[in-house]
């Protein structure tokens, strides 16, 4: 089989929910990680066989922000674009899809990843063509039902990330004690990564205008520093629930791009990876017990991959919640405050929809060489019941 590597990974700082980075369209974002994705691989743009991205909300009215973003890098215009939804795993599910029309035959580079700008989400009025009235004048949010109606409403009920994590909390008796110790977790080691510049060499900085100024964002904005009495104050979302603004994921804003290609490619192109892709798994099952599907597809990838959990040097998961964090890690027989995202995960830094899993594989990347390490596993449970996992090595 072709082997697929990685020549080039780059991401845009993330921006709190209405925070550092709001006022920026999600074209512009996906550009600009596509931009410097194309620079770090050393390549001639006009190289490339296709852009692959991925957004989870249509924010900033790009029909196709996988070719609009790739246009707006002043690049060369040749290569193809088109646009994937996967919802909180579409980074990921474009990495997959680059790397199986690579291993194909059908492209020999390919530049994937994902988008999302939930401070732009729009509201919208149902059936104001045909059949517009004072009975359907309400504005719906859209950053909102698509996490709510995610799944068919009719068969699971209409579901947040609150529900979902007060549910798996209650099946694994998970106090809220041990929640936001989780959480506390997360954040403390996601400002310890931040104030250390673990995340540099992932970020190409943002510059943007505010009051004719120019604004340089070169950091992410999520991680805090809080206390475990801080986060015990919050109240619960849910009545006699104990999922809380603290112990789940904000949401975010942000971009995420990597360069796939073939190793001959590559080879012929005089360049050297930084990283290759040793294996995926998507697999999907029940949407309110996601915690259950994201470890088959953990197992299923290390399958494929031809490894056990002790050949994996750094796991990264998306956090949604402390909840779903804790019942993987239990199932997977791991310490969730050891192996598991060793720079914080999404509880800190929030959860931008399509770019999470993006961004999650190239912190993955320049962590591994940073630490002289060989493998990283990554992992996102999607709204809707699906996971998706990619497995890469140094």
């Amino acid at each position: 089989m072709q082997e697929v590597v990685i020549i080039g990974a780059a991401r845009t700082p993330f921006g709190l929910y209405k925070g550092s980075i709001a006022d920026l369209r999600s074209q512009d974002l996906a550009a600009s990680s596509m931009k410097e994705a194309v620079i770090r691989a050393g390549i001639d743009s006009s190289q490339l066989d296709a852009s692959i991205f991925s957004e989870s909300i249509q924010t900033s009215l790009p029909a196709n922000v996988g070719r609009h973003g790739w246009l707006l890098t002043g690049l060369d215009e040749n290569p193809a674009g088109y646009t994937l939804n996967a919802l909180c795993a579409g980074a990921l599910e474009t990495m997959i899809s680059g790397f199986s029309k690579i291993v194909a035959g059908e492209y020999q580079s390919i530049l994937a990843g994902g988008v999302e700008t939930n401070s732009q989400a729009p509201y919208y009025i149902e059936h104001p063509r045909y059949n517009f009235g004072p009975h359907n004048f309400c504005f719906h949010d859209q950053k909102v039902e698509i996490e709510t109606n995610a799944q068919p409403a009719e068969i699971y009920g209409s579901q947040s990330t609150a529900d979902i994590a007060d549910i798996i909390a209650k099946n694994y008796g998970l106090s809220r004690v041990l929640l936001d110790e989780y959480a506390l977790g997360s954040k403390s080691r996601a400002v310890n990564a931040v104030k250390n510049g673990s995340m540099n060499q992932a970020i190409t900085a943002l510059t943007k205008k505010v009051k004719k100024k120019e604004v340089v964002v070169d950091k992410d904005q999520g991680p805090s520093a809080t206390s475990i009495e801080e986060l015990m104050a919050i109240p619960a979302i849910n009545q006699d629930g104990t999922a809380s603004k603290g112990n789940i994921a904000p949401l975010a804003d942000g971009s995420a791009a990597v360069i796939l290609a073939s190793a001959d490619k590559a080879k012929e192109w005089g360049i050297s990876p930084i990283a290759s892709m040793a294996g995926f798994a998507v697999t999907a099952g029940n949407p309110i017990l996601i915690e259950k599907t994201s470890v088959k597809s953990i197992e299923k990838a290390l399958k494929f991959a031809n490894l056990t959990l002790k050949d994996v040097d750094f796991i990264d998961i998306h956090e949604p919640s402390a909840a779903y964090a804790l019942a993987v890690a239990d199932q997977l027989g791991l310490d969730a405050a050891g192996k598991i995202n060793a720079d914080g995960g999404s509880l800190a830094y929030g959860h931008a929809g399509a770019a999470t899993g993006g961004a999650m594989v190239v912190n993955m990347i320049y962590r591994l060489q940073q630490m002289g390490a060989n493998t990283g596993l990554i992992n996102v449970g999607a709204l809707g019941g699906q996971s998706f996992t990619i497995i890469i090595k140094r």
